[in-house]
């Protein structure tokens, strides 16, 4: 695949550009807003993103949906808690839309099993969303594995790609019970998994097949313990993704990004394996949820950062499409 389009041989955008979209209601570490993710119409863009207070006080405690005709102002137009999903945390939704219905897929830990799961809502418009009315798209029971969150999709095929962050239990945890292992509401705080990203596919938006496997972390480096893909850019015969890596437990929540590229959404290539493509000049590093949209001549690229008192923005970068095509 040619990456000759990017500005820089792997990086597309200048940090120092950045413009600060929301910041957390509180300053200081552990007080985020971030988990981004959009869905474009025409000239509209739709933001979906999450707070999150520290451990103890709540963690993901809000997501909502912003809606934007220029990339950088947005307006709120709807707006969930944790209490509405009887859950102890919230993470990355992602909006999207077949025929005449809206489709948000919510990530969130189940209340009843401490497990993380993907549902999804619909309505006939972005903020006519109900809470109540969900469904079932991907459990980690039916899966057989630990954890399952943060959607990202990816119209491909004739229908809906998805990506999904999930757990796998590590073989010395095998002899815990599902009690012990998720008895913090977050398994992947535990030290006892490590996290990869999976694929489903969906001709409907609503029912899944499990395809496999499309990210493991690596054996040894700095994103040995986390892999996961946050969105993909079509690069024609392919994709470019964009992906979330951390070397430890210690650096969940705090990941950095790094890139690889495929050709049918399933089979995988890094192109950073030594090192982390984007990470934040402050703190652990923290650079993360990396996604996309065209509008008016520019790539606008948002993700959630680290800023300097230990808090986490959400931040997007300009990027002119035709500075960044090969002359």
């Amino acid at each position: 695949m040619n990456l000759g389009y990017l500005n820089h041989p792997l990086c597309p955008w200048n940090l120092a550009e950045r413009t600060v979209i929301r910041r957390p209601a509180e300053p200081g570490a552990g007080h985020w807003v971030g988990a981004p993710s959009l869905f474009q119409e025409g000239d509209t863009l739709y933001l979906t993103y999450r707070f999150r207070r520290p451990r103890g006080q709540g963690r993901g405690y809000e997501a909502r949906i912003a809606r934007s005709q220029d990339g950088i102002t947005f307006e709120d137009i709807w707006a969930i808690t944790q209490d509405q999903l009887d859950s102890p945390s919230m993470e990355r939704f992602a909006l999207t839309r077949v025929e005449d219905t809206y489709l948000l897929y919510v990530s969130y830990v189940d209340g009843r099993t401490n497990r993380w799961r993907i549902d999804v809502l619909e309505a006939a418009r972005p903020d006519g969303f109900n809470p109540n009315q969900r469904l079932t798209v991907l459990t980690s029971d039916a899966l057989h594995l630990e954890a399952v969150k943060d959607p990202v999709i990816v119209p491909a095929f004739g229908g809906l790609m998805m990506y999904a962050s999930v757990a796998e239990r590590l073989p010395h945890a095998k002899a815990l019970s599902d009690a012990e292992l998720h008895a913090s509401q977050d398994v992947y705080t535990s030290g006892l998994i490590r996290s990869g990203t999976g694929l489903a596919f969906s001709s409907d938006g609503r029912r899944f097949a499990w395809l496999g496997m499309a990210l493991q972390p690596q054996e040894q480096g700095w994103d040995q313990y986390t892999a996961r893909v946050t969105t993909a850019l079509p690069v024609p015969p392919g994709f470019l993704l964009f992906y979330d890596g951390g070397e430890s437990v210690q650096q969940n929540f705090e990941e950095v990004t790094g890139l690889a590229v495929t050709t049918d959404l399933l089979h995988v290539q890094r192109l950073t394996p030594e090192r982390p493509l984007l990470e934040s000049p402050y703190g652990p590093g923290a650079f993360r949820y990396v996604d996309y949209a065209e509008l008016h001549g520019h790539w606008y690229f948002y993700y959630e950062i680290a800023e300097a008192d230990g808090s986490h923005s959400l931040s997007v970068s300009m990027v002119p499409q035709a500075a960044t095509r090969r002359k």
